[in-house]
C-alpha cells in the first residue's frame, strides 16, 4: 500500500509540474516564423529607421538643413558621440534588417515550393524580393559609413568580421541586383498580398523598383567609374524604371506600434524639438514654392520663417510642422518617380547614357510631380517652373547642371533625409554651409557616419585595418566616401 501511495504521489508531482510548465507556453503565439512574416516585419523596421526623426537614430534631416533643433542643439551641430547615432544605425541595419532578411531567405529555402503549395516561379520571386530589399539596405550601409563588414558579416559565430572595400562591395551589390531581377517573373506571385504592404503582391512593381534602385546605384558611381555607371544605368533604363505615380513606399496604420514614426516622434511624444531650417525656408520663399503648404509648415506673422541652423530657435517663433496635419497613417516614401526623373535628368546632363532623354524635360517632370505629390496643382507647377530662378534653360546658361538639378532635388527630398543627404553629397549642391557652432571634431557638414565606438573595442583589429586604409581624414565624419571624388568646403562654400 505504501508503494502505491508513493507512486500516486510521484504521478501527482509530475502532473503538477507539467501544468506549471504549460503556464509558460503562449498558446496564441506562432510556433514558428514563416518567410513572408519575417520579411514583412523587417520591411517596417527598415522604413522606420530610414524615416525616423529620433535624434538617437537618424540625424540626416538635420545634416541637410531641412530642420534644426529648438533647445537641444548637439545634433544640429553634428555631435554623433553624445548620442551614439552611428552605433544605433549600425545595430538596426545589421541586426534588425539585414540579419532578419537573411533569416527570411533561409526560411524560404528550407521548404520547397511544393511543400508550401506554390509554384517554383513564385518561390523564385520571393527570394528575389528579399534580395532586392537586402541590396537596398546594404547600399544604405555602404553609402553611410564607407568600408564595412560584408563578406564576413551576418555570421553569429564570427565576432570580428573584416571590413570590405566599399567600392568592391557596391559593385558586387549591382551584380546581385542583376541576378535577382533576371530570376523574376511578373506573371507569378510574390509574398502574397497579406505580407506585401508595399506592392500588394504586384511582382511587376518589384521589378520596376529593382531597376529604379539600379538606376540610382549606377549614377552613384558616375564620378568614380564612368564606364560601369553607364552600363548599369543604360540597362536599368532599358528594363524599365518608375513612371508617373509610381513609388517605393509604406502606408502605416492608426494604432501603435504600426504608426508613422514621424507622427510618433512629433505628435505622440508631445515634444517641440524641431523647426524648419532657415536654409530651406528661405530657398522656398525666394521662389514662392507652392509646396510650403503641403510641407505642413505653420506660418509666423503671415510668413514662413526658418530658424538658424545650430542656434536656439523658439518653437513658436519659427515655422514648424503643423502637427494637426501629420497623421499616424501617413505613408513614408523612400524612392519614387520624382527621384527617377531627377536621376534621368542628371544622366542626360552628363552625357553618355543611352536613352537618357532630355535633361530639361526630366527636370520639369520631377519638379511637377513633386509639387502635385505635396498637394499642389499642375498649373502651380507650371508657374513655378516658368520663373527664371527655376527654369532649367535659363539657369543652365549660367550655372552648372549639378547646381540646377541638385538644388531642386534637395527641396523635393523633404522628409527623406537619407535621399537628400546622399544627393547633396554627390552633387555638392546646394552649397550648404555648416552650423557656425559645429563640434570641433566634425569640422563641417558630415560626409559620412563615423564608425560605431563599439567597433573600436569589440572588433578593434578589423576596425584599425579599415581606418589605416582611409588615407584622407581617417575615421572622421568629414572623410569623403569612395564615390565622392569632387566636393567643396562646407565652412566656406569654396571648391576643394
Amino acid at each position: 500500500m505504501k508503494k502505491i501511495l508513493i507512486f500516486i504521489s510521484v504521478l501527482f508531482v509530475l502532473a503538477a509540474c507539467s501544468k506549471l510548465e504549460d503556464l509558460n507556453v503562449n498558446t496564441k503565439a506562432f510556433t514558428s516564423a514563416t518567410g513572408p512574416s519575417v520579411f514583412n516585419g523587417t520591411v517596417r523596421a527598415f522604413f522606420n529607421q530610414m524615416a525616423t526623426f529620433n535624434v538617437n537614430q537618424n540625424n540626416t534631416e538635420l545634416f541637410v538643413q531641412h530642420f534644426t533643433e529648438t533647445t537641444y542643439l548637439d545634433e544640429s551641430r553634428y555631435d554623433m558621440v553624445t548620442r551614439p547615432v552611428p552605433q544605433n544605425h549600425n545595430n538596426i541595419m545589421y541586426r534588425n534588417v539585414l540579419m532578419n532578411l537573411k533569416e527570411a531567405k533561409r526560411l524560404f529555402t528550407v521548404r520547397t515550393a511544393i511543400q508550401d503549395g506554390i509554384s517554383q516561379g513564385q518561390r523564385d520571386n520571393q527570394l528575389a524580393i528579399v534580395e532586392i530589399m537586402s541590396i537596398f539596405a546594404w547600399s544604405n550601409v555602404i553609402e553611410t559609413f564607407g568600408d564595412m563588414p560584408y563578406s564576413e558579416a551576418l555570421d553569429i559565430l564570427n565576432v570580428s568580421p573584416k571590413y570590405d572595400d566599399a567600392f568592391t562591395v557596391y559593385k558586387d551589390l549591382i551584380v546581385r541586383l542583376d541576378a535577382a531581377l533576371a530570376s523574376m517573373d511578373a506573371a507569378e506571385g510574390g509574398m502574397g498580398a497579406t505580407f506585401d504592404n508595399i506592392y500588394n503582391d504586384d511582382v511587376a512593381m518589384w521589378i520596376k523598383f529593382g531597376n529604379s534602385l539600379k538606376l540610382r546605384m549606377g549614377l552613384m558611381l558616375a564620378d568614380k567609374d564612368a564606364t560601369l555607371s553607364q552600363t548599369t544605368v543604360n540597362s536599368a533604363i532599358t528594363a524599365g524604371v518608375f513612371t508617373s505615380g509610381e513609388k517605393f513606399s509604406l502606408e502605416y496604420l492608426g494604432a501603435s506600434p504600426n504608426q508613422n514614426p514621424v507622427y510618433t516622434e512629433l505628435v505622440v511624444s508631445g515634444r517641440s524639438d524641431f523647426v524648419v531650417a532657415n536654409t530651406l525656408a528661405d530657398a522656398c520663399n525666394a521662389t514662392n514654392d507652392p509646396r510650403r503648404v503641403g510641407f505642413m509648415w505653420t506660418q509666423v506673422g503671415g510668413i514662413y520663417k526658418g530658424g538658424v541652423v545650430g542656434k536656439s530657435s523658439g518653437y513658436t517663433t519659427y515655422s514648424h510642422v503643423d502637427n494637426s496635419q501629420l497623421t499616424s497613417e501617413r505613408e513614408v516614401v523612400l524612392m519614387d518617380y520624382v527621384e527617377v526623373e531627377f536621376l534621368l535628368a542628371e544622366a542626360a546632363a552628363r552625357g553618355g547614357y543611352t536613352g537618357a532623354g532630355v535633361a530639361a524635360t526630366h527636370y520639369a517632370n520631377a519638379v511637377t510631380e513633386s509639387i502635385t505629390n505635396w498637394g499642389g496643382t499642375s498649373a502651380e507647377a507650371a508657374t513655378y517652373l516658368a520663373q527664371p530662378t527655376v527654369d532649367y534653360a535659363t539657369l543652365i546658361a549660367t550655372q552648372p547642371w549639378k547646381q540646377v538639378i541638385g538644388t531642386q532635388a534637395w527641396i523635393a527630398y523633404y522628409m527623406r533625409g537619407f535621399s537628400a543627404w546622399t544627393s547633396w553629397r554627390r552633387l555638392d549642391y546646394p552649397r550648404l554651409i555648416a552650423a557656425v557652432d559645429h563640434v570641433q571634431d566634425v569640422n563641417g557638414i558630415p560626409q559620412r557616419y563615423s564608425y560605431p565606438i563599439s567597433e573600436q573595442t569589440l572588433n578593434h583589429d578589423s576596425w584599425a585595418a579599415a581606418v589605416a586604409l582611409m588615407t584622407v581624414g581617417g575615421d572622421n565624419a568629414m572623410t569623403p566616401l569612395f564615390w565622392d571624388t569632387v566636393h567643396y568646403n562646407t565652412l566656406t562654400g569654396a571648391d576643394v
